[in-house]
C-alpha cells in the first residue's frame, strides 16, 4: 500500500514539474500581453470612433445612391419631353433642340456639419459649402478613419466627426 502511494506521489510531483515548465515557458509571453493590457481601452477608443466614421459613410452613400436614382429618373424624363419637344419642331420645319447634358452628382459638406448628396453644377449653393466627388469624399473619409485608429484625431462627439471631415477636405482644396 505504501509502494502504490509512493508511486502516485511520485507521479504527482512528475506532473508539478512537468507544469512547472511549461509554465515558464509560457511566463515571458504572458508578461508581454499583461503590458499591453493598459492599451486596450485606448484601442478601443480609436476602433469605436472609426467604426462611427464607417456609419456616417455608409449614410451618406445610401443618400448619395437614392440621389443618383432620382437624378437619373428626371435626366430620363427630361430628355424623353426634350425628344417630344425635338419631334413637334422637326414636324413644323424649325431647328431641333439639342439634349441636356446629364446631371453630374457630388456631395456637398457644410462647415457646421451637414453632408449631402447634390447636383455638381448647381448654382444655388452656399459659398462655404465644399462641393466635390463621391470618390474624394470616400478617400477622405477613408483618411479620416486611419488617423482615428492611429490616435492622431480624436473626436469628443459624434457631431464632431462630419466636421472633421469638412475640415479635411477643407484641407485638400
Amino acid at each position: 500500500m505504501s509502494n502504490q502511494r509512493e508511486w502516485s506521489l511520485n507521479k504527482f510531483l512528475g506532473e508539478v514539474r512537468g507544469l512547472k515548465e511549461r509554465m515558464e515557458k509560457v511566463f515571458p509571453s504572458y508578461l508581454a500581453s499583461l503590458e499591453k493590457v493598459p492599451q486596450l481601452p485606448v484601442e478601443f477608443e480609436h476602433r469605436w470612433w472609426s467604426s462611427r466614421v464607417e456609419v456616417l459613410l455608409e449614410k451618406v452613400r445610401a443618400d448619395y445612391q437614392k440621389y443618383q436614382v432620382q437624378a437619373q429618373q428626371a435626366d430620363f424624363l427630361g430628355k424623353f419631353m426634350t425628344l417630344g419637344i425635338d419631334v413637334v419642331l422637326k414636324a413644323g420645319g424649325t431647328q431641333p433642340v439639342a439634349l441636356p447634358p446629364s446631371p453630374r452628382i457630388g456631395i456637398s459638406m457644410f462647415p457646421l456639419g451637414k453632408i449631402e448628396p447634390t447636383l455638381i453644377d448647381d448654382l444655388n449653393r452656399q459659398p462655404d459649402a465644399i462641393l466635390i466627388t463621391f470618390e474624394k469624399f470616400e478617400a477622405i473619409v477613408h483618411r479620416l478613419k486611419s488617423e482615428l485608429l492611429k490616435g492622431v484625431i480624436v473626436p469628443v462627439s459624434e457631431d464632431e466627426i462630419p466636421k472633421l471631415v469638412y475640415g479635411l477636405a477643407a484641407e485638400q482644396k
